[in-house]
């Protein structure tokens, strides 16, 4: 399988941190929906709950989602959330009680483009020597015009709905 990464770039394409009371439920679903509403495939790799201080629970799960464009093309969403002294709250919304979370969090939301994901040519050496100067020469401007930013920007556009959810301000400094 070969992957398209940009050299050098080891971070997360967003991350989001946030300390105060949301709701964890609502988060996770509309995190799953969404990846199922645009034709992801949806794997839960990591889901750990354990009390780790008196102030809460430390929870960490990562949704990881992908999708075939064609016989060549895959994308990967992965999306890791990190929370610490998580412990439910009850608040009035609305005239009504609902229980929430009050935590700090932090999500991590990883994009990536998979070139040859069924390994048809990383087979053979020269293949795979062949693969790689085609992606890395040949085709790497359509695969980030084509590929990586409609995925960057549709993944940004998912970040402000985390925000949303989250009920989170962006400070502007103009």
């Amino acid at each position: 399988m070969s992957d398209f990464i940009d050299e050098g770039k080891a971070e997360p394409a967003f991350r989001y941190k946030y300390k105060g009371v949301f709701d964890y439920d609502k988060l996770t679903t509309f995190l799953i929906k969404w990846l199922k509403n645009r034709g992801y495939d949806i794997n839960e790799k990591k889901h750990k709950h354990k009390m780790s201080c008196p102030h809460g629970f430390e929870i960490e799960r990562v949704i990881e989602g992908w999708r075939k464009i064609d016989d060549f093309f895959q994308y990967e969403v992965k999306v890791s959330m990190h929370l610490w002294d998580a412990h439910e709250v009850d608040v009035t919304r609305n005239g009504k009680n609902v229980k929430m979370w009050d935590a700090r969090i932090e999500i991590t939301i990883d994009i990536l483009v998979v070139c040859d994901y069924q390994n048809r040519w990383s087979s053979r050496p020269f293949y795979s020597k062949l693969l790689k100067f085609y992606i890395g020469y040949v085709i790497k401007k359509e695969i980030i015009v084509k590929h990586m930013d409609p995925l960057y920007y549709r993944v940004l556009g998912l970040g402000g709905d985390i925000k949303k959810i989250l009920e989170m301000e962006t400070a502007t400094v103009f």
